[in-house]
């Protein structure tokens, strides 16, 4: 199975994205213009000894570690997904990566998903799609709970965005509006509050969970992101089933300090990014023969 690099470009108008394989992971997403929309650091791993840090790494079926039986996010940015459907037309193009559970390697290191309240084996089916139009990328995560046990599952797009000219500290050229009212949780200080009007900044170690209020289902963000007055809109929704549900975000940024004790991350490149992430963070049942569909657009104003 061939972990080589794959380029989607929309012919009509030069746009272009790098899909490594390796995860399903967007590396690079450039528009017609030129312009690079995403952040990989220079000393991340691309081949398959840890998760490419930077660009869209996908996490499923949690976030952080709740269960120690499972790696950290989950196992999909873990794992070689199958290259299928790719075309190009007017509109846009496109690639579809597959993965199915049997195939996953890691998810409780015997390459099985159980249950933490029974032993039965969880199967399930999982393809991304990625399309590139001229100043748009839309990411599409399905999961198709193929199995006869219903299972509760939690998933991102832990999506690193680039900060032109390393002016990630810099309030007026990356910042990020469009979450208030939103409740938010700071992992740093421990506190919850309700997010206002103000843009949210990088003023020190950011790490802040988003969770959306009752009245609102779709991520509909703005990112400053850099000194080239570069703005970018990112919007997610998702369905499970026939419902609507709700779409969280995560803000991040490590900082100095975290920084430095991050082998895959160089000491100053917290300068050049922001993660921003709209993910299905509630808890979330996929019952059997049904699917869960997450999409993620970002597009460059």
């Amino acid at each position: 199975m061939s972990s080589t690099p794959v380029t989607i470009k929309h012919s009509t108008s030069g746009a272009c994205a790098t899909v490594h394989p390796f995860g399903a992971t967007v590396t690079s997403f450039v528009t017609s213009k030129g312009h690079e929309c995403l952040f990989v650091s220079k000393l991340a791993k691309t081949d398959g000894s840890k998760p490419i840090r930077g660009g869209i790494p996908l996490v499923f079926p949690q976030f952080g570690q709740p269960s120690k039986d499972m790696p950290q996010h989950g196992f999909l940015r873990r794992n070689v997904w199958t290259v299928a459907k790719k075309y190009d037309n007017d509109e846009e193009a496109a690639c579809e990566f597959t993965l199915a559970l049997k195939d996953v390697v890691n998810a409780r290191g015997d390459g099985k998903w159980s249950t933490a309240s029974e032993n039965t084996q969880i199967n399930c089916f999982l393809s991304l799609v990625v399309k590139v139009a001229s100043k748009r990328l839309t990411s599409v995560l399905k999961i198709i709970n193929t199995g006869q046990v219903t299972f509760e599952y939690q998933t991102l797009f832990h999506t690193y965005f680039k900060i032109h000219g390393a002016k990630a500290l810099d309030k007026t050229l990356c910042n990020v509006v469009g979450l208030d009212r939103y409740i938010v949780y700071d992992k740093i200080a421990g506190d919850s509050n309700i997010q206002d009007k103000d843009p949210l900044f990088v003023d020190g170690e950011v790490d802040r969970i988003y969770t959306a209020p009752q009245d609102k289902s779709t991520v509909d963000v703005c990112i400053c992101t850099g000194s080239d007055g570069s703005r970018l809109n990112v919007k997610a929704f998702a369905i499970n089933g026939k419902d609507v549900i709700p779409v969280s975000a995560v803000v991040w940024n490590p900082f100095i300090l975290k920084s430095k004790g991050m082998g895959d991350f160089d000491d100053d490149e917290y300068n050049d990014m922001i993660c921003v992430e709209p993910g299905i963070l509630q808890e979330n049942l996929l019952r059997p023969q049904n699917e869960s569909i997450f999409t993620q657009i970002i597009e460059m104003l």
